[in-house]
């Protein structure tokens, strides 16, 4: 076995095969490698490994008890079901080895604070992580939309956990003949009556969703968060009206995407399709439509043009947008003005919120959207 001391991490790499015939060996070297080289971190470098039998797993099981920083990693997805239908996946770090891609020459058909997405195929879409962690950031979507699939919300989930050349790691989906909702009401305006009412059947779907399970975390904890990144920045006197007006609003148990907007769902032959569900939470409906106005509404007030860097189309399509759904889904609603004016509130905030975490960039935009959340505020 070769390995590699890198500060006071040791690499090794494991054989084609750790099974009855060669345990005894791989130990022998194993043992002798770890004794002779001072470490604190130790990595099994599983790229040549094709097949681990029971006894090379107590093998790695023994040196993950005398290694407390130990990852197997580079494992095949062969491999890898090993080590998760035997346990080990639970009690160690195991890190598959991902299928390399290149997106060179894709186009580019979303972009959001997280990631971008790339139409690979005709029938494929791949979603490149360029914050936070990827592997768990994609973990973490993958659950929550298998939470929404199971509720019989139509989701794309992802298949395949690659390695983008260009990029860092992506996660690909399968979505045959399918255009963003953007793209299709922009090929097909005149469909735009046609198209707006499946949005707002899938909108309306979400919200009579109800959810229990406790992967799916309260839309509060969003706004918590948010409320966090206002302290220090924002006056204390408008956040404390902030909060009391989250503390009226009920907890509820309906599903929220969090990020529906018009390139997160796609027009596939058996309708409307959401994908990004990193967002996704359970709450009062209210919540959905608050999201949907911070983006398509808050955003070109203070920054005319970003609408259309940002999408593609100009602010006023979007401002449209967004009142057509809002009267689509509460035209019904006796309290609808009362609705209307706790979600401008709750969408300015989020765009406040949003600015701060860059203040050395947005003071301006902190400044007068908080003159605008006082005027919100005030209205109800």
């Amino acid at each position: 076995m070769t390995y590699e001391l890198n500060n006071e991490t040791l690499t090794i790499r494991l054989p084609l095969r750790i099974d009855t015939s060669s345990v005894a060996e791989a130990e022998t070297e194993i043992g002798h490698i770890l004794s002779t080289n001072p470490h604190k971190k130790v990595v099994f470098d599983a790229t040549d490994l094709s097949y681990i039998s029971s006894v090379g797993l107590r093998l790695v099981l023994k040196c993950k008890k005398e290694n407390p920083d130990f990852v197997v990693e580079n494992v095949s997805p062969e491999v890898y079901d090993i080590f998760e239908m035997t346990g080990f996946t639970q009690i160690l770090k195991v890190v598959k080895k991902y299928r390399v891609i290149s997106i060179e020459g894709c186009p580019l058909i979303g972009k959001g604070a997280y990631g971008k997405v790339y139409r690979l195929s005709p029938d494929t879409i791949v979603k490149s992580f360029f914050r936070g962690n990827p592997v768990s950031d994609i973990e973490r979507e993958r659950n929550l939309a298998k939470e929404a699939f199971v509720l019989g919300i139509p989701t794309a989930i992802s298949y395949d956990i690659v390695k983008i050349k260009e990029e860092q790691l992506g996660s690909v989906y399968e979505l045959i003949a399918s255009d963003s909702l953007l793209d299709a009401l922009l090929k097909n305006p005149s469909q735009y009556d046609s198209y707006l009412d499946q949005y707002i059947h899938l909108l309306d779907q979400m919200r009579n969703t109800k959810v229990s399970s406790p992967l799916i975390p309260s839309y509060k904890t969003d706004l918590s968060r948010r409320m966090d990144q206002c302290k220090g920045i924002v006056d204390e006197a408008l956040l404390k009206k902030m909060q009391a007006l989250i503390d009226s609003l009920p907890e509820g148990d309906r599903l929220i995407h969090g990020d529906c907007h018009f390139k997160n769902v796609f027009v596939t032959p058996d309708g409307l399709m959401l994908i990004d569900m990193d967002t996704l939470s359970k709450g009062d409906p209210l919540y959905e439509l608050c999201c949907l106005y911070k983006t398509y509404v808050t955003f070109d007030v203070l920054d005319p043009g970003n609408t259309q860097h940002f999408f593609g189309v100009e602010g006023s399509f979007c401002v449209k947008l967004f009142e057509d759904l809002f009267e689509g889904l509460e035209k019904n609603n006796p309290e609808k003005k009362k609705l209307r004016a706790k979600v401008e509130a709750i969408g300015w905030f989020m765009y406040l919120s949003h600015n701060c975490l860059k203040m050395d960039k947005n003071a301006d935009k902190v400044e007068k959207s908080t003159k605008i959340l006082k005027e919100k505020l005030a209205a109800i």
